[in-house]
């Protein structure tokens, strides 16, 4: 279990106007953080002939030099570029640089029935063991609100704990949401539709906050600092809604310690809520 913040960032830019948002976030947090800040963009190697590699990689550099140049760190960053794919070659340099958070802009996949399609970020993701941070907001200073997604498996503890520790002076929420499924046959067959579905809810309701209670006491001395919710629905439905009303500065999802997953394989709620949700979604691996 972490028990420090990060110390070494590596921003993972495609260079587009979108992925100012997540520049400015990872300077943001590298300054509250006294991190090291590594700049990383990866050239498609796909997307060109190669006579046309030195021109892309010039332009790619004057892209950087753009972005960095007004940066309080602009005098601090180191900045590479590197020619491949773009997911692949992400996660190698992380782990050859030895960082302890990655962050990107935008998962842009798209969720056709239950398979997870495109979103380099999403494929980062699915074989990252750091945090990765997607940002979609742009920044208006240090997280406040934060809200965690739990369903009081490990991966979800190690999430919160994560959160805590990253950012300490926030306002964490741990969310759990629940399905209700009455049983309609059985000793239930004549009874009342109504009398069915609020048995079922009761059930289920406190099953929840037993598992809360538990949760909790697994979180030992933070278990103090963590705010709680149950909520009835679909984790996707419960998570956009309380995004879309709430406004939460980042959301907080565990991934559930997939070694090495196919590409499009079915999506998982944490992928889900990083493709889908108008926040920042901070996604900590089971095995960090």
């Amino acid at each position: 279990m972490a028990t420090a913040t990060p110390s070494k960032i590596m921003l993972a830019t495609d260079l587009t106007p979108a992925g100012d948002r997540a520049f400015d976030r990872a300077v943001q947090l590298a300054q509250q953080w006294d991190a090291e800040l590594i700049v990383c963009h990866v050239i498609e190697s796909s997307s060109m002939r190669p006579w046309g590699a030195e021109r892309r990689v010039h332009n790619a550099n004057a892209e950087l030099e753009r972005l960095v140049r007004a940066s309080p760190l602009a005098g601090k960053l180191r900045r590479h570029i590197i020619i491949g794919d773009p997911a692949e070659l992400v996660l190698h340099h992380a782990r050859e640089i030895g960082c302890d958070l990655l962050i990107t802009g935008p998962a842009h996949g798209r969720v056709v029935g239950e398979k997870l399609l495109g979103s380099t970020a999403a494929r980062i993701v699915r074989r990252a063991t750091q945090p990765v941070l997607s940002v979609r907001r742009r920044p208006e200073g240090a997280y406040r609100d934060v809200i965690a997604a739990v369903d009081f498996s490990d991966a979800s503890l190690v999430a919160v704990r994560r959160g805590r520790v990253m950012f300490p002076d926030c306002k964490l929420t741990a969310v759990h949401a629940y399905r209700v499924s009455p049983d309609w046959g059985g000793a239930n067959a004549e009874k009342s539709i109504d009398v069915i579905e609020s048995a079922a809810r009761e059930r289920v309701s406190a099953s929840a906050k037993r598992e809360m209670t538990d949760f909790l006491a697994a979180l030992g001395d933070m278990a103090g600092s963590v705010a709680t919710e149950l909520m009835e629905g679909s984790a996707d439905s419960v998570f956009a809604d309380l995004v879309e009303k709430q406004w939460p500065d980042l959301v907080v999802t565990g991934t559930y310690g997939r070694a090495e997953p196919q590409e499009g394989s079915i999506g998982s709620v944490a992928e889900r809520l990083l493709t889908t949700l108008k926040s920042d979604v901070l996604v900590v691996p089971a095995r960090s």
